[in-house]
């Protein structure tokens, strides 16, 4: 499954005055709220600088290495490819860890209630973190462990404070991922530590309705379960829309919401928030450059630009092109034509594609439009161009 899953338990973000979950310094919160949100908004450096600044404030939290472990996690589930040439990263992933987990055992040691589940809390977020990292690079005996060790010691979290809601979403990932995915449930029935997917499933959205900080990675989470695992974007929906309320600057969360109503055959509906989407993408295209890898191979991965997800994608331009075509000439339509010739050159159809390219080349540019328009006449955009494109771009911060 490909997902946010530790990245939502990147941001297990304590704070600082709710019963029954994580707390700290009304100073981390901040830094990890706005972390949070950077994160969303798919500004990876930003979020990276909100979590380096609480390691400043506060060395001796745990919660910032886990944040900044997370959020690289993020990134590197979300734009396939990227840290295939990005070593400095990976290396600043694995020192995160090595640290969270260190700094961790301070709490646990403490002779402060709160204090010591926070301990196992984090060192549990943090190990399980580890162990999404080492499932997205296929190593799944390690994932295992590490997941088996995070359990151990989120539970010892829920035997200090059996209201710790924010747990919950920790241990309802990790009972999900151990039934259902195929190669941790095998080494589960092997070392005897089986998950339980209907259990997993209650506990993320316990932590959904109960939750604190984490309330909003669970949503994001079971999102993530219901569109790639169980394909029911019925039921992704509502989460996506309340996710929208709390992220209403997220082009994520929009291109979320764009996609499943477009499933559901809701077609105005999703083309609507696709002019949502737009507006941010025309406030500073620029600034969005790096942002595109994501929401073009976030829900794929290697299959990225696969022939079935651009068929599905040509449908939906195919919709907007012939909605909007009796609009004033505008940015919008500029995109939709680029985008909707990158997709037929990708599918083979180099002579449609072409004309749409000729259209975008006129109508009015939105960023760098009508140059990538030229650049795709002069020379096929296909797949192996586009995804280079794609990556080059994420490197733009």
């Amino acid at each position: 499954m490909r997902t946010s899953l530790l990245a939502l338990l990147l941001a297990l973000a304590p704070v600082s005055a709710h019963a029954g979950g994580a707390k700290t310094s009304p100073a981390a919160e901040a830094q990890l709220d706005a972390g949070l949100t950077a994160l969303y908004s798919l500004d990876y450096a930003e979020a990276r600088r909100a979590s380096r600044k609480l390691i400043e404030l506060e060395p001796d939290n745990p919660f910032g290495y886990l944040f900044e472990a997370g959020a690289i996690w993020w990134q590197a589930s979300q734009e396939y490819g990227l840290f295939k040439d990005t070593p400095t990263l990976q290396g600043l992933f694995e020192q995160d860890i090595e640290a969270g987990v260190r700094k961790a055992e301070a709490y646990i040691d403490s002779k402060d209630k709160q204090t010591r589940a926070d301990g196992y809390f984090v060192s549990g977020m943090t190990l399980g973190t580890r162990g999404q990292w080492n499932l997205m690079k296929g190593k799944w005996l390690d994932a295992y462990f590490d997941g088996k060790k995070a359990m151990k010691h989120l539970k010892k979290c829920v035997k200090i404070d059996d209201e710790y809601e924010d747990v919950y979403l920790g241990l309802g990932v990790f009972d999900y991922q151990a039934a259902h995915l195929q190669g941790i449930a095998k080494l589960g029935v092997l070392f005897g530590l089986r998950g339980d997917e209907k259990r997993g499933l209650e506990r993320i959205q316990r932590a959904v309705d109960k939750a604190g900080f984490a309330r909003r990675q669970a949503a994001q989470m079971l999102t993530s379960i219901y569109l790639l695992d169980l394909h029911d974007d019925a039921r992704a929906l509502p989460l996506i829309e309340g996710l929208r309320k709390d992220f209403p600057g997220s082009p994520y969360f929009l291109f979320l919401e764009a996609l499943v109503r477009h499933r559901l055959g809701d077609w105005d509906g999703s083309l609507a928030v696709g002019r949502e989407l737009h507006k941010i993408v025309a406030a500073d295209p620029k600034a969005f450059r790096h942002k595109w890898l994501t929401l073009a191979c976030g829900l794929s991965g290697s299959d990225c630009l696969a022939k079935g997800e651009m068929e599905r994608t040509l449908a939906w331009l195919d919709h907007a092109v012939e909605t909007t075509a009796k609009e004033k000439p505008g940015t919008f339509r500029s995109l939709l034509h680029l985008l909707r010739g990158v997709t037929l050159d990708v599918l083979g159809r180099r002579d449609e594609a072409v004309k749409d390219y000729q259209r975008a080349e006129f109508l009015p540019p939105l960023g760098e439009s009508r140059e990538i328009a030229r650049a795709c006449l002069a020379a096929p955009c296909d797949r192996a161009e586009v995804l280079k494109r794609l990556r080059a771009m994420s490197k733009e911060e």
